[in-house]
């Protein structure tokens, strides 16, 4: 019988030979060598997955995370020259990618790269009690994501009337300001506590209808509403020059030379 001792000298008993395998030093295998030593692949792919799966699955998950972070911060932004909203109008992207067309066509416009000029006829159906398309249209505007809005009279109306418009009186040239007088669409601006129905204030051009133009005559026959349709200029746009073109163009006034 063999005999071990410990630290402390104290002898043991064991049945175990000298040069049994768990008194054999180890050499630690690489995992190449562990890989090479398995026999067939399934066997090398439930090693994978029971040790390195999660972490290569994160690796990826990081890197992807990081490309995409730089591609965000490197690549370049469009640029919008005018973005217009069509509320409760509604129209296929085919129908606004056209009438953007035309006007960049016919206002003679160039556009660089990642430039863009934009009808939205999708995104406001705010009437009929959708919350969602509401506040959505009130934080593009808060974020100065919108130029010009079309709309039935009895929505624009409301607008106009809570201070979402800009004063045409102060904003168009005065030949645009002249030709444009009998299609103006005036309206209060609200005061403390007052109601559409009890306001005393004055009136202002925050709007010009726009049935009477070739431009609705055109795409009117895809809108089933019967109201005037009025557009106006937001308050806090960011490209009111282009505006100013724009109205120029669907009613058909150069610009003085």
């Amino acid at each position: 019988m063999i005999t071990l001792k410990d630290a402390d000298a104290k002898e043991k008993e064991t049945v175990l030979d000298d040069d049994a395998s768990i008194y054999q030093r180890r050499e630690k295998k690489t995992e190449r060598q562990k890989f090479s030593e398995m026999k067939t692949p399934h066997d090398k792919l439930n090693y994978f997955r029971m040790y390195y799966l999660r972490g290569t699955l994160a690796a990826i998950v990081v890197a992807g995370l990081l490309i995409y972070l730089v591609y965000t911060i490197l690549s370049p932004k469009d640029h919008f020259l005018l973005r217009v909203a069509f509320i409760d109008y509604l129209f296929d992207t085919q129908q606004t990618d056209q009438m953007a067309a035309e006007f960049i066509d016919a206002a003679d416009i160039t556009l660089n790269d990642h430039e863009l000029i934009s009808f939205d006829g999708t995104s406001y159906q705010v009437s009929g009690g959708d919350y969602n398309a509401a506040t959505v249209f009130a934080t593009h505007v808060m974020a100065k994501e919108i130029d010009m809005i079309i709309a039935p009279e009895s929505v624009f109306t409301s607008y106009a009337f809570n201070g979402t418009l800009y004063s045409l009186t102060e904003l168009l040239p005065s030949d645009l300001y002249a030709a444009l007088s009998e299609n103006f669409f005036l309206s209060q601006i609200r005061q403390e506590n007052e109601t559409l129905e009890n306001a005393t204030g004055d009136k202002f051009v925050l709007g010009i209808y726009l049935d009477e133009t070739p431009f609705w005559d055109k795409f009117n026959s895809y809108t089933l509403l019967k109201e005037r349709p009025v557009i106006g200029i937001i308050g806090n746009a960011q490209n009111k020059d282009m505006a100013i073109r724009l109205l120029r163009y669907l009613f058909d006034i150069p610009a003085l030379q």
